[in-house]
């Protein structure tokens, strides 16, 4: 123990009063830096799933660009358990990216792009689904030459021409 500091000053209140603040202070950096880290690691985590969802859908793109040469036909069964697979998967990211929207997380940069890259995805993934959708039905083609003929006959207008 040093000699020069006073038995009676360790045990004062004023000295009390004191390490408690500093305990204070200490837990309560203490938590924020549990709660930087935890801002880390869940900016990690959508960094990561945002790749996987790029990398997903550039796979997607590219496969319909320039399809195998040897690929089979999907059977109905397996497009529609794709389709619920993207649906299911929109909803988790909306899901998601609403709660960080809701909690003020997007604030900061780490966690904010991520999550608009994320969200872009979510629709790019429901996008894909209702394209899918929509070549499920085996009327399709009948469906595009009533819209031509309805062009042909004056019967669409531009999106520029309405008003609201």
């Amino acid at each position: 123990m040093c000699p020069a500091i006073s038995m009676s000053v360790v045990g004062s209140d004023l000295w009390n009063a004191s390490a408690h603040t500093a305990i204070s202070v200490t837990y309560r950096i203490s938590a924020a830096l549990k709660a930087h880290v935890n801002t880390l690691s869940l900016a990690g985590k959508l960094w990561r799933i945002d790749r996987l969802l790029a990398n997903m859908l550039e796979a997607v793109y590219t496969g319909a660009e320039n399809p195998p040469p040897n690929m089979e036909p999907v059977t109905p069964e397996r497009l529609t358990a794709a389709i619920a697979m993207l649906r299911n998967l929109h909803s988790a990211l909306e899901g998601i990216s609403t709660n960080i929207q809701r909690s003020s997380l997007n604030n900061t940069s780490l966690i904010g792009a991520p999550t608009s890259s994320i969200r872009a995805h979510a629709d790019d993934l429901l996008d894909l689904a209702e394209t899918l959708e929509i070549a499920m039905n085996p009327d399709i083609g009948s469906i595009f030459d009533r819209s031509i003929e309805e062009h042909r006959r004056g019967e669409s207008f531009d999106l520029q021409d309405i008003y609201l």
